[in-house]
């Protein structure tokens, strides 16, 4: 997981489909970090391909545990298709409680298969993402 100015990347352009998790795993290095206690610290997702199929939408999860490999679900955001567009830059507050591990997880609200790619990374909202 390489650390750019702040920023924690979760790997290249990755292809999220129901029950996918990203490509990498943020260790911030202690216990309990407390980046997020302001709400300006969180995940970023950009856009990378168009989505189609998830006719009903997406629901974005901030995955966090003590350990390596984390499973539990620590904040989610629910995205319509008609958001997923090419470019979109999106950001969910992780809160004072994320723990050292983190990882970003997707998950369907619908029936359908999705399509779609966004890069991710965990960072400061400083740019004005929705």
């Amino acid at each position: 997981m390489p650390m750019y100015d702040k920023k924690y990347s979760l790997g290249a352009a990755k292809v999220f489909k129901d029950g996918v998790y990203s490509t990498d795993e943020v260790d911030f290095g202690v216990a309990n970090p407390n980046l997020g206690k302001s709400g300006m610290f969180g995940l970023h997702m950009v856009v990378t391909t168009a989505f189609a199929e998830a006719s009903e939408g997406l629901i974005f999860w901030v995955m966090n545990a003590a350990t390596e490999t984390s499973t539990v679900k620590h904040m989610g955001r629910f995205l319509t298709l008609a958001s997923l567009t090419l470019g979109k830059h999106f950001f969910i507050p992780c809160g004072h409680t994320l723990l050292q591990y983190a990882r970003a997880r997707c998950d369907k609200v619908t029936t359908d298969e999705v399509t779609g790619q966004m890069v991710m990374w965990f960072g400061p909202d400083e740019d004005g993402a929705e």
